[in-house]
Formats: C-alpha cells, structure tokens, sequence
C-alpha cells in the first residue's frame, strides 16, 4: 500500500518549481520601464508555466490513482473522460504575440485552457471522492474553485471596441486565475496526501 507515497510527495514538494506565482503589477512596471521588452519573457513565462503546472498535475492524477486502484478495495467509478492538455510552445506562441490576432488567440487559450483542465481534475477528483467513501478514511476537500468564465463573444467584442487595449485587462485576469488556482491547488494536495498517509496507517 506504501508504494508510490514517496514518488507523490516528490511530485508535490515540486511544485515550488513548477507553480510559479506571477504578479501583474511586477510586470507591467518591467515592460514600461524596459520600453515593452519585459513582454516577451513575461508571456514565455506565462506559458511555461501552464505547461509545467499541467504536466505535473498530470503525472501527480496518475501516481494517486495508480495507488488506489491497486488497493483491495477497488474504485467503481469510471476514468476521467476529458482529455487532457497537450503543451503548448512557448517560445513560438510568444513570438506569435507580435502579431495581433495570434496574440489575442493566445490570451483566450491560456484562458480556456485553465477551465478545461479544471473540468479534468473535477473528474479526478470525483474518482478519488468514490473511493474515499469505502475506506472509513475521512478526505476533507469541501469544493475546489473553478475559473470565472469569459465568454468568446464578450472577448471579441471589447477587444474590438476598446482597439485592442482589452489585452491588458485579459492578462490581468490570466495571472490572477492561474495563481488562484495553483494556491487552492495546493491546499488540495496537501489534503490528499494527508488522506493517503492516514490509509497507509489504516493497513499497516
């Protein structure tokens, strides 16, 4: 039952790595005060990260579940049905952004992106809550957030009307929404090890 605990905390203690907090304000004053050439390694790092943070999620879903399901109590609720994320590249979509409507196209796909892999880790989520019901362990997740949606339409449109000065609020809300998920990420993998610790003890 043991197996797989160390690979998990590893995969967790790397997060430090991986989920990188970016703060807009921090960014803003570099692209004014470096007359805009902040911008390219500030939508590098944007990137990078959501591929970074995806990966690693996806890898930490696999170690949880691989250990589960080898467990004698078997889970009975099926696997997730969303795909997941491919990576994106970075250094050719930051390039991309010279060019104004990739740039845009790049902004409403980091967005997208951050809702669709949440609708994956609800799925697994739901897998893990089945199988927690049949171990008399308790796991104290009482919900996980999910990313306010912008519809494409309303992006579109005050992109259009504002002559593309929406850019700035659309990052805004790209770096606030990839932080708010990493932190109330975190809180849910510190309480799923916790849980997997107490069910190594339970059959010890």
């Amino acid at each position: 039952m043991k197996r797989n605990l160390p690979e998990i905390e590893q995969n967790i203690a790397s997060r430090r790595e991986t989920d990188k907090i970016m703060w807009f304000s921090m960014w803003v004053i570099l692209s004014v005060a470096s007359f805009g050439i902040a911008w390219f390694p500030m939508i590098y790092y944007s990137i990078k990260r959501r591929n970074s943070h995806f990966s690693r999620q996806e890898k930490l879903e696999a170690l949880i579940l691989n250990k589960l399901r080898n467990n004698p109590e078997k889970i009975t609720s099926d696997t997730s049905k969303t795909k997941l994320l491919p990576p994106r590249d970075a250094g050719a979509w930051t390039l991309a952004t010279l060019l104004i409507v990739p740039g845009f196209y790049l902004f409403y796909s980091l967005k997208r992106d951050l809702q669709k892999h949440e609708e994956h880790e609800h799925e697994f989520l739901a897998e893990v809550f089945a199988y927690a019901k049949n171990t008399g362990v308790t796991l104290n997740i009482q919900s996980y957030g999910t990313t306010p949606s912008f519809p494409r339409n309303k992006y579109i449109v005050l992109s259009a009307a504002t002559f593309g000065l929406a850019a700035t609020y659309w990052l805004y809300r790209i770096f606030n929404d990839y932080n708010y998920h990493f932190k109330m990420q975190w809180i849910i993998e510190d309480e799923l090890l916790r849980f997997l610790k107490e069910l190594d003890k339970k059959a010890s």
